[in-house]
C-alpha cells in the first residue's frame, strides 16, 4: 500500500504544477494480451487476457515533442502448463510510463519509452505453489501509438516488452521475457 501512496504523490505532483498548463490528460482502460517464457523442462506457458486502467497525461516540451506519463494498474497473467497440470499465475502492478510522444496532429501521435512498474500482489493457482523473487520494479520497453476519433474519445494501442526474469514460481521454475499487446480506450479531459 506504501508504494500506490508513493506512485500516487508522485504522478499527482507532476499533474498539479501550474508550469503545465497545456497539459492533455484523461482515462483509459483496456484489454492486452499477456506472454513469457519459462526455462523448465517440460513446462509451457499460455498467454492470457488481462486489463489494464488508469490515468494519463501528456505533457508538451517543445513542437510536436511531447511526454506521456500517468499511473496505470496493470495485470500480467500467465498460465503454465506441466503435463497434466495446468494453474494460472497473476501479478498485478502499478505502472508510471514515461514516454517520448510525437504528436503528428493534435489527435494522433506515437511513442516509445519505458513503464516503471511496482508489484503489488501475486498468487498462483496450481496446488502448493508460490510466487516469489518477484522482479519490482519492472522496467518494460513501450512502443504505441494513440489517437482521437471524436474529441473526448480515442483510442491507445501499444507493445510492451519486459526481457529478462520476471519471477520464480515454486520448484526454481522462472517466468520471463514478458510480452503484452493491448488496446485501451481513451477518454480525454483536454
Amino acid at each position: 500500500m506504501k508504494k500506490l501512496a508513493l506512485s500516487l504523490l508522485v504522478v499527482s505532483g507532476l499533474f498539479s504544477s501550474a508550469a503545465f498548463a497545456d497539459l492533455n490528460y484523461g482515462l483509459e482502460v483496456g484489454l492486452r494480451s499477456q506472454s513469457g517464457d519459462t526455462d523448465a523442462a517440460g513446462t509451457n506457458t499460455e498467454s492470457q487476457t488481462a486489463m489494464q486502467f488508469g490515468a494519463f497525461g501528456i505533457l508538451p516540451i517543445a513542437g510536436p515533442w511531447n511526454i506521456r506519463t500517468g499511473l496505470l494498474y496493470t495485470q500480467r497473467p500467465l498460465t503454465l502448463k506441466t503435463g497434466l497440470t495446468e494453474g494460472k499465475v497473476e501479478m498485478n502492478y502499478v505502472d508510471i510510463p514515461v514516454n517520448i510522444m510525437y504528436k503528428f496532429e493534435d489527435y494522433a501521435g506515437v511513442y516509445l519509452g519505458a513503464n516503471l512498474a511496482i508489484n503489488m500482489d501475486k498468487k498462483c493457482g496450481l496446488a502448493n505453489c508460490t510466487v516469489s523473487d518477484v522482479t519490482s520494479p519492472l522496467i518494460p520497453l513501450v512502443i504505441g501509438a494513440s489517437f482521437k476519433f471524436s474529441p473526448n474519445f480515442g483510442l491507445n494501442v501499444y507493445f510492451e516488452s519486459a526481457s529478462g526474469k520476471v519471477a520464480t514460481v515454486t520448484g526454481g521454475t522462472e517466468l520471463k521475457n514478458y510480452r503484452a499487446a493491448g488496446a485501451n480506450l481513451l477518454v480525454t479531459f483536454d
